[in-house]
């Protein structure tokens, strides 16, 4: 009896110990859950964890969420440009993010990307700016590119977003002066500027190249093409050779080129496969002088081998280009260092985060007016500047950037100092 009464004595006492256990952790608990619960929030938060200075505790801070959007054509014959830039895009969102995000009246926002399909159509940039606009109801996006920015102008202007174009087709309902809330990212005259100075440069003997472009849009461009040829010092040996770039054979583009007998070819507007094709065509037939077009390095000495030689490259970024600017670095190193970074959405998104900063406002209308006054602003590619205010009819909206420069000579590539082009009038 004894015996069992002990036993009765020693599990009261342990029950009571676990009780008091239970109650001191439940009491620490909720004083600790009191004192660093973040405050609640409307929008799909992203936390970081922040150390005050001089303390070792942490806490939670809240990040608001602000939806951009990018139409990027990911499907047909223009995705081998946007497929890429969506990968680099995605990475500037997450530099931008993993700095604290954009900052506008004493909050943090997380970038969230809203990305649409063009599917390199008109139709269909069409669709995708109707979707971004009218269902998700954003007030910022960046794209399209090429001349697919007829499509998405008329809605993003009715509806007073702020549009930051990759580059443009320069006809004159993509950018006028009648659209106010419409930014480029790079006016495509400017870098064909770098293109020929570049050119002038590494081959002082060349005095007149052949143009040859893409002839889709080609008749938007031609007058400022040829200015351009003119302001450099240089002449056109003759007429404009055009070519499309879904062709299946360059051989004649090349023979019309070379029956020319220019010092020089430039070759502005087109794809890889187009560029491609058309060097090879070139060297085959026999011609040796310089060929100047925005090039990817490692692509163009994979793809034409032997035939990579005597070409003036612009655009290519490389980590082991030892004049390579800060930011357009740590963008190649957070993926893979050898992809084609074509550098045109995700410099635009660079150029609006900041625009936005600089605001202080998170209304298009309001950050359009501060983007006006900047007479300069970061860019991926270093300092960037205002160009073609007399051709697009508005002041600080068109925007141009040192631009790299690469000689490629028997497969090798030689990295040179970046060009500072001449703005467009």
């Amino acid at each position: 009896m004894r015996k069992r009464n002990w036993t009765l004595f020693l599990l009261l006492v342990a029950l009571v110990v676990m009780m008091v256990t239970v109650m001191v952790a439940c009491g620490e608990e909720e004083q600790t859950t009191t004192t660093t619960a973040a405050p609640p929030s409307t929008t799909a938060p992203g936390s970081t964890e922040t150390t005050a200075p001089g303390s070792t505790e942490t806490t939670t801070a809240e990040m608001e969420t602000l939806q951009i959007g990018a139409i990027l054509s990911l499907t047909d014959w223009y995705s081998v440009v946007d497929a890429a830039d969506k990968v680099d895009i995605e990475y500037v969102a997450q530099m931008i993010n993993e700095d604290g995000g954009l900052q506008v009246q004493g909050k943090n926002y997380k970038i969230e990307l809203v990305i649409e399909d063009g599917k390199s159509s008109l139709d269909g940039n069409t669709a995708a700016a109707t979707k971004l606009v009218l269902d998700k109801k954003l007030k910022f996006v960046v794209g399209p590119g090429a001349f697919f920015n007829l499509a998405t102008t008329p809605i993003f202007e009715q509806n007073k977003v702020l549009h930051v174009a990759n580059y443009n087709g320069l006809n004159p309902a993509e950018m006028n002066k009648d659209t106010p809330y419409a930014f480029l990212g790079l006016d495509p005259i400017t870098q064909q500027s770098a293109a020929l100075k570049a050119l002038k440069l590494y081959y002082p003997e060349v005095k007149n190249v052949a143009l040859a472009s893409e002839d889709a849009t080609f008749p938007a461009f031609e007058p400022h093409f040829r200015a351009l040829v003119e302001r450099t010092g240089l002449t056109l040996a003759g007429d404009p050779v055009l070519y499309a770039t879904q062709a299946e054979d360059y051989n004649p583009i090349a023979a019309k080129i070379k029956a020319l007998n220019p010092d020089a070819v430039w070759m502005p507007i087109g794809i890889d496969p187009t560029y491609f094709g058309i060097v090879k065509g070139l060297r085959t037939l026999g011609y040796q002088g310089p060929i100047t077009f925005p090039i990817d390095a490692p692509s163009v000495i994979g793809a034409l081998g032997d035939s990579a030689t005597g070409i003036v490259g612009i655009l290519s970024k490389q980590v082991e280009d030892p004049y390579i600017s800060a930011p357009m670095k740590r963008l190649l190193e957070m993926g893979d260092p050898k992809r084609h970074v074509f550098g045109l959405a995700a410099n635009a998104l660079y150029m609006l985060a900041y625009a936005i900063e600089a605001a202080d406002s998170l209304d298009p209308t309001e950050v359009a007016k501060k983007w006006e006054t900047l007479t300069s602003i970061p860019t991926l590619y270093g300092d960037g500047f205002p160009s073609g205010a007399q051709l697009f009819g508005l002041t600080n909206h068109a925007w141009a950037h040192p631009i790299p420069v690469c000689l490629i000579n028997d497969g090798k590539a030689e990295y040179k100092p970046w060009i500072l082009p001449d703005p467009t009038p």
